[in-house]
Parts: C-alpha cells; sequence; structure tokens
C-alpha cells in the first residue's frame, strides 16, 4: 500500500540528487575549461619568451659580427695607408736625391769648364746649357714625382672605398617583434539556478505524488 509514496519519495530524492550531481559536474567542467586554457595560455608565453631571446641572440651575434668586421677593415685600411706614405715618402726621397746628384754633376761640369780655362761667350754658353739641362732634369723628376703621387691618392681613395665596402657588407639584424598570446577569457562559474529549480522541480513532483497516492489510498477505504 506505500509502496507508490515510497516511489515518489524516491523519485523526488533521485531528482535532488541529479541536480546536485549536475551542478558539480558543471562546475568541474568549468574549473578544467579554465584550467587547460590557463595552461595553453602559459605555453604560449614561454614559446613568445623563447622566441625574444632567439631574436635578441640573432642580434647581438650580428653586432659583434658587425664590430669585427668593422676592426678588420680599420685595421686592412690603416695599414694599406701606412705602407703608401711610406711609399710615398720614398719616392720623394729618391726625387730628392737624384736632383741633388744632377746638381752636383752640374756644378761639376761648370768646374771643369771654367777651370779649362776657356774665356768670352764660349764658357758663358756652356754654363747657360748645363742650367738648362739641369732645370729640365728636375722638371722631369718633379713631374714624375707628382704623378706618383697623383697615383698614391687614388690608391689611398681604393682603400678607403675598400674599407667602406667591407663595413657595408654586414648590415644590422632588425629584430622580428613577438607578440605576447592572448590572455584566455575565463568561463565564468555556472549559475545554480537551473539547478535549484530542477531539484525544486523533483521536490513538487514527488510531493504530488505522495498527495496523489496518499487521496488513492484514502478511496480505497471502506466506508462504515
Amino acid at each position: 500500500m506505500c509502496e507508490p509514496i515510497s516511489l515518489s519519495v524516491a523519485s523526488a530524492g533521485l531528482g535532488i540528487a541529479q541536480s546536485i550531481g549536475g551542478y558539480q559536474q558543471a562546475q568541474q567542467n568549468t574549473a578544467y575549461a579554465n584550467a587547460q586554457a590557463e595552461q595553453q595560455y602559459q605555453y604560449q608565453q614561454q614559446q613568445a619568451n623563447a622566441a625574444r631571446n632567439y631574436e635578441q641572440l640573432k642580434y647581438n651575434q650580428q653586432q659583434a659580427l658587425m664590430r669585427q668586421t668593422r676592426l678588420l677593415a680599420d685595421s686592412a685600411y690603416a695599414d694599406e695607408i701606412s705602407q703608401i706614405n711610406l711609399r710615398l715618402m720614398q719616392e720623394q726621397e729618391a726625387s730628392a736625391q737624384q736632383k741633388q746628384k744632377a746638381a752636383r754633376e752640374g756644378l761639376q761640369a761648370r768646374g771643369a769648364v771654367v777651370a779649362g780655362g776657356r774665356i768670352g761667350n764660349t764658357i758663358d754658353a756652356l754654363v747657360a746649357d748645363y742650367q738648362r739641362q739641369q732645370a729640365q732634369f728636375d722638371y722631369a723628376t718633379e713631374r714624375n714625382l707628382a704623378f706618383t703621387t697623383m697615383q698614391m691618392q687614388e690608391t689611398k681613395r681604393g682603400s678607403a672605398a675598400t674599407r667602406g665596402s667591407r663595413i657595408a657588407s654586414q648590415q644590422e639584424y632588425i629584430k622580428q617583434e613577438i607578440l605576447d598570446p592572448l590572455k584566455p577569457m575565463k568561463q565564468a562559474a555556472p549559475s545554480a539556478m537551473p539547478f535549484i529549480l530542477q531539484g525544486a522541480g523533483a521536490a513538487l513532483q514527488g510531493a504530488a505524488g505522495v498527495e496523489s497516492a496518499i487521496a488513492r489510498k484514502n478511496l480505497k477505504k471502506p466506508s462504515y
């Protein structure tokens, strides 16, 4: 006789238990989804940091290579200029010695003419000829030195251009911009209201079932 009432109570209890379990499961699902999103975010953040560190490493390496390249280019340029200047000094010294030698020979020749006892216009003509020859020799020597100096200057400009080309062969590395990942939008905690309503509905349904069972029971009682 009490079986319908027991079934109604059991059904109501089961419905309430299901609503409570559903609410707990929803909470667990939300917490799991948020934890997964946070874990993914942390992983992406680590990846971004690693990429930035790699970009910085490549930048630092290129900067070091540029400094080394400039140092080597400057050193080579200084050596070349030093060699050019040394050669120019040697050319200048050789030119001066040649002029001095020619001047001595000219003096000796003029002295020999005078010592020879010649007189008159002949001596003057010979001395003038020696002077003219010495002037021509000095002019030719100075012109050759001027040409050599010009060549040296061109060589210096070529060395400067080579230095610039060596330095320009290594350009500064432009780091790629690495953006941080977007922070995840965490899911809000599930509302308890739907599950409360579900439990309340189960309770009301169970109460209605109990009332219905009691009413049917009363109708079955014999009347006296």
